[in-house]
């Protein structure tokens, strides 16, 4: 299996943000405490739909969440996790607020129920991880996991609601504004495909970090002012900032680089799952560039993400998860990210 992407909030709060990382986003979140540090965030009638990763038969998702205290609000509408082939639904894990009891979930399949899970207690953070194989007939199977333990889990049933195997969309559906009440953080995505990530990565953290210094090589033009890495920064609770003071920057030259330092972690120690970077990219005017993502290990070493089509004047976010450290081949640690530096390269 594969992880195929993460989301934390701390990057990605402000709704103009997450437009240019989701595939489709309505709705809001709001800034709460987070699971373990920074930022966690409260549904606001969000919908947050993830770009295609490709139809695959598994998908395994986890997430930390709170629920303060019990809100009818949050049992209409069919609202929670979402697996979707294209635009069809094939399963999902549906929230369910009981007064006195704590919240639960319900897998399942349009309107048919497959399994409910115990409750959890309110005002607690908790830790979900489902794993589910969309497949018609009785090929498909589930299990729900809470802070690390199984909890309900069950095979031969239909998780295909489209009538054809497989999913390859992620998405959050709330209809309502549980945004005082419901804490998300700290989720993870994996699909079948690979051989790293290949099961739950039980209860995890996802750190969120922004460029704080120039790297090594900086050769893109500087639109901005100050550094380089000032026009690459922006903060995760505000808009983009294309212009003015925040600038951007920029190149129209083959082969021309620029890697960053980024923030220390804080949090995480040990191995390290996966590592997501996400680049914002627009053409100064119309036409059609390739853009790569890069990597430079603490050793000077560099490494060559994918490469990215680029041609659109309206700025979007190209996202790549790295199961490994490119340069090693081995999973990442600690010293990788604060010794390393992530960038681009003009490719054609």
């Amino acid at each position: 299996m594969a992880c195929v992407w993460i989301e934390g909030f701390e990057t990605h709060l402000n709704a103009s943000q997450q437009a240019r990382k989701y595939a489709s986003v309505s709705g809001s979140t709001i800034s709460q405490p987070g699971r373990v540090f920074g930022t966690a965030g409260g549904p606001l009638s969000w919908v947050a739909v993830t770009p295609s990763f490709g139809t695959d038969n598994t998908m395994i998702v986890g997430f930390g969440f709170r629920f303060n205290a019990h809100s009818t609000l949050l049992n209409t509408g069919s609202q929670g996790l979402y697996f979707e082939r294209g635009v069809d639904e094939q399963a999902h894990v549906e929230f369910e607020s009981t007064s006195g009891l704590g919240v639960r979930f319900h897998i399942k399949r349009g309107a048919t129920t497959i399994a409910t899970s115990s409750y959890t207690d309110f005002a607690v953070w908790h830790y979900v991880e489902v794993k589910l194989v969309l497949r018609t007939g009785v090929n498909g199977s589930y299990e729900l996991r809470i802070n690390g333990v199984t909890d309900i889990s069950g095979s031969g049933v239909d998780l295909a609601d489209s009538g054809v195997d497989g999913a390859d969309i992620h998405a959050w559906r709330f209809s309502a504004n549980v945004s005082t009440i419901l804490r998300l953080d700290d989720m993870y995505v994996l699909n079948g495909t690979g051989a790293v990530n290949n099961d739950f990565l039980s209860p995890s953290i996802v750190e969120g970090k922004v460029p704080n210094a120039n790297g090594t090589t900086i050769q893109w033009t500087n639109n901005g002012t100050g550094d380089s890495f000032t026009s690459v920064d922006d903060a995760f609770d505000q808009a983009p900032d294309d212009v003015g003071a925040g600038g951007t920057v920029g190149s129209d030259t083959n082969g021309q680089k620029d890697t960053y330092n980024f923030e220390d972690l804080t949090q995480i120690t040990g191995t390290i799952h996966a590592v997501q970077l996400g680049i914002q990219l627009g053409m100064a005017a119309a036409g059609t560039r390739t853009v790569k993502t890069k990597y430079r290990d603490p050793s000077t070493t560099e490494a060559d993400g994918d490469s990215h089509v680029v041609n659109s004047t309206t700025f979007d976010e190209f996202t790549q998860v790295f199961q490994e450290n490119p340069v090693s081949a081995a999973p990442w640690d600690v010293a990788d990210i604060d010794g390393g530096q992530f960038g681009m390269e003009v490719v054609s």
